[in-house]
């Protein structure tokens, strides 16, 4: 019997681009990008994968890990943070117990990469010793020979291969649209999109914005350090008078899912302010009797003042029709004004495809229904790009069981959580725990565990622990139940009897009050078809791949949405899944997995 390794197959993918790309490297002296969508994949690849193909490929190479600079600990930030007492006496203990061990090991760092902590801190604790690219100093700061930034970017100007993030990617698309310089990543050849399924949302992300009163607050923090108090209450002031309004608008019967009309506020007021700011920060940044330290800080505030207002005002008037603007109020009634291009794909065809004389896209959901015809739509794909599809090298038809409860009521019915529950709980007994639960919303996520049987498995639920611990815990203790939303979709690689059953409350559609998704439906007619069936169709493949993770592996997939069997646009689903037997009979899980015990023991 073959042993299964969990991980294993998480690397495979990698390899298979790594090696042709390391070939390049060596022998054409190519510069290789590889981006991906997160940082765990990073960490693989310059941690296991990369190191491995240096110890067994006859070809030399050398590779650098290049992140975002608020991933590193900025020198300068965390000794004005220091100075201005922030960093004591302001946090509950946790917190405060995360700035003592950020303290302690940003004296003995090398490389100054969050990553190396052994937590994650919170983006409050980390925002006081970090900084974005916006408020770097840059030649103006006193630390520049030792910025661990600046070194990690240093390392990567010399490797043949760097790899990085989509974020990254982005920014160096736009500055050098900009400048036509490569200011953000080295210049390079090749280019490796990993997970490329998520590629257009990121984009879009990227190349929208969000600004809120705290967006403010920080201007007016800087106006103060530099000399101007009235200014800096004058911003607070009337950043908060604008955002109330904002706030206010967002929860009258007027708004409905986005903004479609100009006219609702008026941002006069704040935006005298700001242009006082820029004037004062101008002022101070042409002053040649300032060090370069203030110098630099004033340029940056005049900057980021002058982006800051020019958001506003296009959110407020809508001004660009290529994009979605909207209101978004946070749990404690904090409102944010953002924006989003809604479609991506001739900025990615003009600035990367147009740009690059190679690029790659990989994901093991890049198809629907077989074809790449959605993906080439949403990342403008040129015509005439070379298409592979790589099958799966797991035997799903004799590993896998898909089932589809009969006689369950609609997804959107009042009484369809409590029976979901009880096939939850019938696959939990069948598969004595080792089931993971994925969900598409938190409502039905916590609605399953208050009614989970759980007195003989432990249930994991998402929100109590980081997810790398929950999975960590998922994996070891098995026997043990694991129920999570979005994030668990992809990412989980737990090979082995660990993950045995696996359940889907729904077909994971969009949410229809998704200001892109809103705003995509009233341009298309058939937007159902062409946009949110094709977006589901991969979500569904990422979460059924969780399964079947070597070719040791043996388990069940329970999808508790009958439109994918009754449905006509659900035989699209089940065309995009891999081969497996089916079964609307729960009472055949446990005959499923008797008998494939028996298979693999004989």
């Amino acid at each position: 019997m073959q042993r299964c390794v969990p991980g294993q197959s998480a690397s495979t993918a990698q390899v298979a681009y790594a090696v042709p790309a390391v070939y390049r490297a060596h022998h054409d002296k190519k510069r290789v990008v590889i981006a991906t969508a997160n940082i765990a994949l990073q960490e693989q690849l310059v941690r296991k994968d990369l190191p491995m193909l240096a110890s067994v490929l006859p070809w030399p190479f050398t590779f650098a890990l290049l992140k975002g600079r608020n991933n590193y600990v900025c020198l300068d930030r965390r000794i004005e943070s220091e100075a201005r007492g922030e960093l004591r006496g302001l946090y509950y203990d946790d917190q405060q117990r995360q700035v003592d061990e950020v303290l302690a090991w940003a004296e003995a760092t090398k490389t100054g990469d969050v990553s190396e902590l052994p937590f994650i801190p919170s983006a409050q604790v980390w925002s006081k010793f970090s900084v974005g690219s916006d408020e770097c100093k840059g030649e103006g700061c006193p630390f520049r020979d030792d910025c661990f930034a600046e070194r990690a970017k240093g390392l990567a100007q010399g490797a043949d291969l760097v790899v990085t993030n989509y974020h990254m990617l982005f920014a160096h698309l736009a500055l050098r649209a900009e400048t036509g310089q490569d200011l953000v990543l080295p210049a390079f050849d090749l280019l490796i999109l990993d997970e490329a399924h998520e590629a257009a949302e990121i984009a879009r992300e990227f190349f929208g914005f969000t600004v809120s009163e705290q967006t403010f607050a920080r201007l007016a923090t800087v106006a103060a350090d530099m000399g101007n108090k009235a200014l800096a209450g004058e911003l607070r002031q009337e950043a908060q008078s604008l955002f109330t309004t904002l706030g206010s608008f967002a929860r009258s019967p007027r708004y409905k899912r986005r903004l479609k009309e100009p006219g609702f506020a008026s941002a006069a007021a704040l935006q005298r302010a700001v242009s006082k700011l820029v004037a004062l920060a101008t002022t101070k940044a042409a002053d040649e009797l300032a060090d370069k330290k203030e110098r630099a800080t004033a340029r940056n505030a005049a900057k980021n003042a002058t982006v800051a207002g020019a958001r506003v005002a296009e959110g407020l008037e809508l001004s660009d029709a290529g994009k979605v603007y909207w209101l978004d109020v946070d749990p404690k009634g904090r409102t944010k004004l953002r924006g989003k291009p809604i479609d991506v794909s001739t900025l990615l065809r003009d600035e990367l495809f147009a740009r690059c004389p190679s690029v790659s896209l990989v994901s093991a959901t890049l198809t629907t229904q077989g074809t790449f015809d959605f993906v080439r739509r949403e990342l403008g794909v040129p015509e005439g790009a070379l298409e592979v599809v790589a099958e799966t090298p797991f035997d799903f038809a004799s590993q896998a069981l898909l089932v589809v409860p009969e006689r369950l009521p609609d997804p959107r019915d009042a009484d369809f959580i409590d029976e979901a529950s009880r096939i939850f709980q019938h696959v939990v007994d069948a598969c004595d725990g080792r089931t993971l639960g994925l969900f598409t919303s938190y409502r039905n996520l916590n609605a399953v565990y208050e009614r989970l049987d759980g007195r003989e498995h432990r249930v994991l639920r998402q929100g109590e622990l980081p997810r790398a611990e929950l999975t960590r815990l998922f994996k070891e203790d098995v026997g043990s139940i694991l129920l999570g939303t979005e994030s668990f979709w992809t990412g989980i690689d737990v090979a082995g009897e660990a993950l045995t059953g696996l359940v889907i409350d729904k077909l994971p559609f969009p949410p229809p009050d998704d200001p892109v998704i809103d705003a995509i439906c009233e341009r298309d007619p058939r937007a159902f078809d062409n946009y949110l069936v094709p977006l589901a169709i991969i979500a569904l493949r990422q979460g059924v791949g969780r399964l079947i993770r070597c070719k040791t592996d043996v388990g069940v997939a329970v999808i508790l949405d009958k439109r994918i069997a009754e449905k006509g646009y659900g035989k699209k689903f089940l065309k995009s899944l891999p081969p497996m037997l089916t079964t609307r009979r729960v009472e055949n899980i446990g005959r499923f997995l008797e008998e494939a015990a028996y298979a693999r023991a004989s």
